[in-house]
């Protein structure tokens, strides 16, 4: 009599009739199912061995995260919010509930879906015939389209075939630096938005895999820091005195070494780099690109990581090796500052982090020695002590952090980044 009991509750349960745009919950849908309309998981599931809710950041449908004041009660709704406002600079909606608001590192650029991966936009003109060092053929590169490599968050192409895909591309721009650097009509935000792009598409693919794709990230990740250097050289020519832009999730400056000082902005945060204590005998240039530690799966970091291009001359020169900036880059200070009045915090936790400039995994991050910090809370800014090592001819990363955490406490998007497995918990 029990069993029967429960077998009627199960088959009423089951057969519950959703009737709202993204209303449905992932996991009661078969494979069939998953994501066959908008009532039934079209904008926040995917498949992966089961129908299962996108990670918050991904979902396009926000009735699927909305709950509560008469709404139907969406189906991803338990782990992910509506945000309270929107932006057409980006396509996000939802966000983690544990965070409550719109993270810089997750933000999704909207993708358009004209031209080619592999070609220009003529149609006939392909990617690795684009090597003359001139106005028309950048112009031709600018047109190529990665965004069309991986249009939709559901149909993913091979591992192989997205490092092959996007990995042309960006070696196309570095065959065009000399160009890219000097033709008077090349613009910056060209350079800029094939970083933003590349990151934000290596960034979701990563996130959407199940098993680790380190060697395949740490190659893309090299060659996107080889654009976003170009970038920066290019700025050099384009506009020597200052140049600074801001992408959410990375971040490009130029300063000449005579300003003594320069400020990045991140998420409710400012990192300051100060360099008036360094005796330079040659003009030069601090170039700079920052990003949140988090979109390479970084946790408890309280600044975005500021990547330190210092490198001699006037204007400097670009050399394809990278191993030419300046070691004689210091003493530098770090001020951070915040203006988020819920953090809480203590002076005697901060530590100065670094890694080299061409991964981002945990295993290569380290504390700089003998760094401390001197904190104004009530003003809420902590400054570091001199930091006096001597900086690598490729650049260094710096980031300010109470400490990495363990592994144990990430979740599965973070843990993705990080090239870790996920199976419910993060090793």
């Amino acid at each position: 009599m029990i069993f029967a009991i429960l077998l009627i509750v199960n088959q009423i349960t089951s057969s519950v009739a959703y009737t709202y745009i993204g209303e449905t919950p992932c996991s009661g849908l078969a494979i069939g199912s998953c994501t066959s309309s908008g009532i039934s998981g079209i904008g926040y599931c995917y498949w992966e061995s089961s129908c299962q809710t996108l990670p918050c950041y991904m979902i396009d449908e926000v009735a699927a995260c909305r709950t509560g004041s008469g709404l139907a009660t969406g189906g991803a709704s338990t782990l992910c919010d509506s945000l309270e406002t929107f932006s057409l600079q980006y396509d996000n909606v939802c966000c983690d509930k544990s965070e409550g608001k719109l993270n810089y590192a997750f933000v999704r650029y909207t993708k358009t879906s004209d031209g080619y991966y592999d070609k220009a936009s003529d149609g006939t003109t392909t990617l690795t015939s684009l090597t003359t060092q001139n106005s028309a053929t950048i112009f031709q590169l600018y047109t190529v389209n990665p965004w069309l490599i991986m249009p939709s968050l559901t149909s993913l192409p091979t591992a192989a075939n997205f490092e092959s895909q996007l990995g042309a591309i960006l070696t196309q721009y570095k065959t065009l630096a000399t160009a890219l650097q000097t033709m008077p009509d090349s613009h910056p935000f060209y350079l800029e938005r094939t970083v933003y792009q590349s990151l934000q598409m290596l960034r979701d693919f990563v996130v959407l895999q199940t098993t680790s794709q380190n060697t395949m990230r740490d190659n893309l990740v090299q060659k996107i820091w080889s654009v976003a250097l170009i970038a920066l050289f290019r700025m050099v020519n384009f506009q020597p005195n200052y140049y600074q832009t801001n992408y959410y999730f990375i971040n490009f400056a130029i300063i000449p070494y005579s300003r003594n000082s320069i400020t990045i902005n991140g998420q409710q945060h400012t990192t300051k780099i100060d360099w008036s204590g360094y005796l330079y005998t040659s003009n030069g240039y601090l170039m700079v690109y920052s990003f949140p530690p988090e979109i390479f799966g970084i946790r408890n970091a309280y600044s975005d990581v500021v990547c330190l291009r210092p490198m001699i001359g006037n204007p400097p020169v670009y050399a394809a090796a990278q191993n030419t900036f300046d070691t004689g880059f210091k003493p530098l200070t770090i001020t951070w500052s915040w203006t988020d009045t819920s953090m809480s915090v203590v002076a005697a936790n901060l530590k100065l982090y670094k890694f080299p400039v061409n991964t981002a995994l945990e295993t290569d991050i380290l504390q700089e020695a003998g760094v401390t910090f001197t904190c104004n809370l009530g003003a809420k800014y902590c400054v570091s002590s001199s930091i006096t090592s001597t900086p690598a001819n490729t650049g260094v990363n710096y980031f300010v952090s109470p400490g990495l955490g363990v592994v144990g406490d990430k979740n599965k998007v973070q843990c993705r980044l990080q090239g870790k497995t996920w199976s419910g918990t993060c090793a």
